[in-house]
């Protein structure tokens, strides 16, 4: 009992201190799992995930695999395939999933001494790519709206579309003597069946998500409970349909207008982060070093293929004639690491291929972590050069969104315009919102939805900066738990709360320090600016250091110093810094200040 109590406690750290890492360092969170997966299990014999959940392991996968996969498909909305970015998408999980079987199996019939029915079945393994990889590929490589969509959309389609092949492979193979024995119908029947459970989910949980006599976490549950039965009874009526499912009853839940499912995001920020690295941590435990180490160059030589050859093939036939610029094109053919699901399939088919003692079982895991390995690791260098290269992506975040449009807010806004920033605004006061339309500024949709139409997400790639300066203190206080909880604290700053409210004020504190400084409330601001306080550009001979400002600011009451727009030295972008209680930002030479003077 002591040594299954441990070993699922150390599961549970491993995996989470992986994530914490790899956000410390700002890589894929796949790299330091797969490591330290690898350590825990092969090299420290920590871990052994069989031992500690014995004849459900491959089920609990399995499970776990399908929770992942709907929180991935909850953020595929049908506003994201326009133009080109659908049939694209179409394209690359029928043609270039294809191409991809096709020629990961050629290179490792030709490459690695495995039966055909073997090399035929890891090819289909590693048609899948996967949410867990590609999006935080994409969240740090930042790369423009139409590939960000492409990308997203072929990475979680095409994992169960590739889990589905899998299974067809597995059951036409004749892994014993190397036959064919093709059942047809078998995968539009996975299709059928998948599709029909995920929608039945969808449908049967919208009226719990409407329920006003559940709370929010109790909501959650529902979710995870319907999700884990759509996924269940699909997979019971025909393996592998569960991740069919799970995708469909994800993508119906994004798609309909009837409830928020905004109530259940927990289950992107929490519960889908927690299983990806249990999944991992198990998954790269039960790797054996020394098979992966005995494969040599000729594994080395399979992944470059997929790489050089396989990927940039698929792209090319199957974005012919799309309309997709050929720029977007080139960095599509240079993103495709394989992630949790072809990990969790090569497992679950390796250990059935070894307790029916099929030549060459063995070699299905370790070719197929080489693999994930070797494509995280150079899609991981190779694929933000070649975004750079291609001007394809946003650089750092430098864009403001200001949360509020009162006349000094507006005015704020149109002077870090001047100075060369990418400003949006949004304000719950539609007469506001109008007044600032007819100035010229962009107004944006609702922060508090989370993620809107395309072209109207508040919360998209270019925004590094929310000001949250709107007269309603609750308000202030909710987006700025909610903003903060999207972007990260340290890019959100909210006006104090107005005097008589020092519970706000303090609870805003906790994520950061009032913007302006403490005594800089909406109504102070909006009184200055009626006295005929303008935002003005300050300009000195030597900008003063923090300290400096602090004793100006003092000296003259009537100068607030609100915001400094900084060019960088490094790639020329525009930052923007705002000042705060206690945490004013460093000058430099050339900086704009701008101040309410």
């Amino acid at each position: 009992m002591d040594d299954e109590l441990v070993g699922l406690a150390l599961v549970v750290v491993l995996a989470v201190g992986a994530q914490l890492l790899a956000a410390r360092l700002v890589i894929p969170a796949i790299v330091p799992l797969l490591v330290v997966g690898v350590l825990a299990g092969d090299v420290l014999n920590l871990v052994d995930p069989e031992a500690l959940l014995g004849p459900a392991f491959t089920d609990a996968i399995s499970i776990a695999v399908g929770i992942i996969l709907f929180e991935g498909a909850l953020g595929l909305r049908r506003e994201e395939l326009a133009g080109p970015v659908r049939s694209v998408v179409a394209r690359l999980v029928s043609i270039g999933a294809l191409v991809t079987w096709v020629g990961a199996a050629l290179l490792v019939d030709v490459l690695l001494d495995v039966p055909h029915a073997i090399a035929i079945l890891i090819g289909a393994i590693v048609i899948v790519s996967g949410p867990t990889v590609v999006l935080p590929m994409l969240d740090f490589i930042r790369p423009i709206g139409s590939v960000r969509s492409v990308l997203k959309w072929e990475g979680i389609v095409v994992d169960p579309v590739g889990a589905i092949f899998a299974v067809v492979a597995f059951d036409a193979l004749d892994f014993s003597g190397g036959g064919i024995s093709l059942r047809v119908g078998d995968f539009a029947l996975t299709l059928v069946v998948g599709l029909g459970c995920g929608a039945a989910g969808a449908l049967l949980l919208m009226p719990l998500l409407q329920a006003r006599w559940l709370a929010d976490r109790q909501k959650v549950a529902a979710t995870l409970m319907a999700v884990v039965a759509a996924f269940a009874a699909a997979d019971v009526l025909r393996e592998d349909a569960g991740l069919v499912a799970a995708i469909a009853m994800g993508v119906a839940l994004a798609n309909q207008k009837r409830v928020e499912i905004e109530r259940i995001v927990e289950f992107k920020e929490t519960l889908g982060a927690i299983l990806l690295g249990l999944l991992f941590i198990m998954l790269s435990a039960t790797v054996d070093l020394t098979d992966v180490i005995d494969l040599g160059w000729p594994a080395l030589v399979v992944v470059t293929g997929l790489v050089i050859v396989v990927r940039p093939l698929g792209v090319l036939l199957s974005t012919a004639g799309t309309g997709l610029p050929w720029r977007e094109r080139a960095f599509v053919a240079t993103l495709a690491p394989r992630g949790i699901v072809a990990a969790s399939t090569a497992s679950v088919f390796g250990l059935e291929l070894a307790q029916q003692g099929a030549p060459g079982a063995d070699k299905v895991v370790p070719i197929v972590f080489t693999v994930i390995a070797g494509t995280v690791g150079v899609y991981a260098v190779l694929a933000p050069l070649v975004a750079r290269s291609l001007g394809l992506t946003h650089g750092e975040p430098a864009g403001v969104l200001v949360v509020g449009a009162a006349p000094w807010a507006r005015a704020l806004a149109r002077a870090l315009g001047e100075a060369g920033a990418d400003v949006r605004m949004w304000s719950p006061d539609a007469g506001e919102a109008a007044a600032a339309r007819a100035e010229g500024l962009v107004v944006c949709g609702d922060p508090l939805l989370g993620d809107g139409a395309v072209d109207d997400d508040p919360l998209d790639e270019a925004i590094g900066l929310v000001l949250v300066t709107t007269p309603d203190d609750a308000l202030n206080e909710l987006l700025t738990a909610r903003l903060a909880g999207e972007l990260g604290a340290a890019r959100v700053f909210a006006l104090p709360a107005a005097d008589g409210r020092p519970e706000i004020v303090a609870r805003n504190r906790t994520l950061e320090p009032a913007l302006f400084g403490d005594g800089a409330s909406a109504q102070e601001l909006a009184q200055r600016f009626e006295a005929g306080a303008r935002v003005r550009v300050v300009e000195t001979d030597t900008p003063p250091a923090g300290a400096a400002r602090v004793e100006i600011a003092a000296a003259d009451a009537a100068v607030l110093p609100l915001l400094v727009v900084r060019e960088s030295r490094r790639n020329g972008a525009l930052a923007v810094h705002p000042f705060a209680a206690g945490d004013l930002p460093a000058r430099h030479p050339g900086d704009v200040v701008l101040a309410l003077a």
